[in-house]
């Protein structure tokens, strides 16, 4: 499926990687001042100028010059510029440099070769052109001295009219003055060099962000995961617990810290817990046709949150006054006990492989009308087990018990557990992290559970990071803010009932002090 774009869509990925493109800009605008004035070696330039004439006529003579004679002069300089050119003017040249200074002194400048300077060098100094295509020859020196510059000028202009005129045979030269010192440097420009250097790395840096977001496969638009696997999105939880380090993600430290239940510094924000109720409300409608309550929660691979999500929707659909039981089916690795600060020495495994019945292993009262059993000790089999005819018995036995039966299972793309249990459940939810998971793997795992004629629910968008300035990145690139925090809520709660209870007070103090009155009146 390739993707497209609008303008409103290119405006919103530069929009939300714009601190990184104007650092990139201004990194590249630095490092292009320190090269042009510190790295680039500094260029000074002189010119002289030579007129061209079609014939040695005097100065003084009375002959008028007509159009034909300035034609020919324009053509000559051309002529003139091939000639001057030439090695063999150039020798001439590098014999008066020599004669005026020593080698050592000209190394700098020039490159030098068995005594003599090259014709390349010498000629990489001089550029020669017809002044806005007239019959003037300007003459122009760059090299890295001021005075070098002039006196290649000055040197040119001494040598020219006597080889030019040996040569052609015809016309004259005359120089129109000296070449003058310009002590001002032409190049590099360092601000000019700045500037474009700012412009390239802004401009860079939007190219890249455009290639990275083209070619980026990951989840990161709720419509787009609709629109490819034609199932509903039963919620969105953006990143919670501040910043995580990449080799903290799935720890037990950055896990927990992103329970509700665990919130005691009231660092969740309060919208979150109502996302939560949000998905809550969803998969209630989800399993209102079911013929049970049962459902199961799985991922694609590991540390995509899961195991976090359903903890947090088992304990908010406990909230509602329905009781819940949450069962950790993920035997491998499994961290429910650790969640919710249980003991693990009895639990799922243990009830399958008949070492204990259920109500030895299941932890009552985690949370009010939350019941947990954990996944017990880690077993050979949990494949089989999960699969078991024991499995169904301890359902079928406990389903009536509960309003919803929550099960957590191992990632479907490395274990196909959830599978197992297909014909107890009335389907998965996929949880699906933003900006991990791809497209491809949402597919492996469609596929997965078509296969195995598992009901895909629908998707949980997890983990959905933060975009330009202190928003969350939603949907089609778009945004949704989230900005008050369940104390601060709860703060503002309190403060307006209490004053609602201050304004009852006050009129039920008003009301009395008025029957008083009245009853006073009644009496006189």
């Amino acid at each position: 499926m390739k993707k497209s774009y609008s303008i409103k869509d290119l405006f919103i990925i530069v929009l939300s990687r714009l601190p990184y493109i104007v650092i990139s800009a201004v990194i590249c605008a630095v490092a292009m001042f320190g090269v042009s004035k510190f790295m680039i070696d500094p260029k000074y330039q002189s010119n002289v100028s030579l007129y061209v004439k079609n014939s040695n006529k005097a100065p003084d003579s009375n002959q008028s010059v007509n159009v034909n004679d300035l034609n020919v002069s324009k053509s000559l300089v051309s002529t003139y510029i091939v000639i001057l050119n030439n090695d063999i003017v150039m020798d001439e040249i590098s014999d008066i440099l020599l004669s005026r200074h020593s080698e050592a002194e000209l190394a700098n400048d020039f490159k030098i070769v068995d005594g003599r300077i090259t014709n390349r060098s010498l000629k990489a100094c001089y550029n020669m052109v017809a002044a806005n295509q007239t019959e003037v020859l300007k003459i122009t020196a760059t090299t890295k001295r001021a005075e070098l510059s002039q006196e290649l000028c000055n040197v040119m202009a001494e040598v020219a009219p006597e080889f030019l005129i040996r040569v052609v045979g015809a016309g004259s030269v005359e120089k129109i003055g000296d070449a003058k010192l310009y002590p001002n440097k032409v190049s590099p420009n360092v601000t000019k060099n700045t500037i474009l250097g700012g412009i390239a790395g802004f401009v860079l840096s939007i190219l890249i962000v455009f290639m990275i977001d083209f070619f980026d496969n990951t989840v990161k638009s709720t419509e787009e995961i609709q629109d490819r696997f034609n199932k509903p999105i039963l919620g969105e939880i953006p990143h919670i617990g501040g910043k995580t380090k990449k080799k903290e993600i799935g720890k037990s430290s950055d896990r927990k810290k992103k329970l509700l239940f665990n919130d005691k510094n009231n660092e969740i924000p309060f919208s979150v817990v109502e996302n939560y109720k949000s998905i809550r409300t969803n998969v209630t409608f989800s399993l209102s046709t079911a013929e049970n309550k049962i459902f199961a929660v799985t991922s694609s691979l590991p540390s995509e949150g899961k195991s976090v999500t359903i903890a947090n929707l088992a304990v908010t659909m406990a909230e509602a006054d329905k009781k819940v039981l949450l069962i950790d089916a993920d035997m491998r690795k499994p961290v429910q006990h650790k969640n919710f600060s249980l003991k693990n020495k009895k639990g799922l495994s243990t009830v399958l492989s008949r070492e204990a019945v259920f109500e030895e292993c299941v932890n009552r009262g985690v949370k009010k009308n939350l019941d947990v059993l954990t996944a017990g000790v880690i077993p050979p089999n949990p494949s089989e087990l999960l699969a078991s005819k024991k499995m169904r018995e301890m359902i079928d036995k406990i389903k009536n018990e509960y309003d919803y039966i929550l099960i957590d299972t191992p990632p479907i793309l490395q274990m196909t557990d959830v599978i197992g249990l297909a014909d107890i459940i009335a389907g998965v939810t996929v949880v699906l992290s933003y900006g991990n998971t791809t497209y491809q793997e949402v597919q492996e795992v469609q596929k997965k559970l078509e296969l195995g004629n598992c009901n895909l629910m629908g998707f949980i968008l997890n983990n959905i990071t933060r975009g330009a300035g202190n928003s969350y990145s939603y949907s089609k690139y778009g945004r949704y803010k989230y900005g008050y925090k369940y104390k601060q809520y709860d703060m503002n709660y309190r403060t307006e009932q209490s004053e609602e209870k201050e304004e009852e007070k006050s009129e039920s103090n008003s009301s009395s002090k008025k029957n008083k009155e009245s009853e006073s009146k009644k009496k006189n």
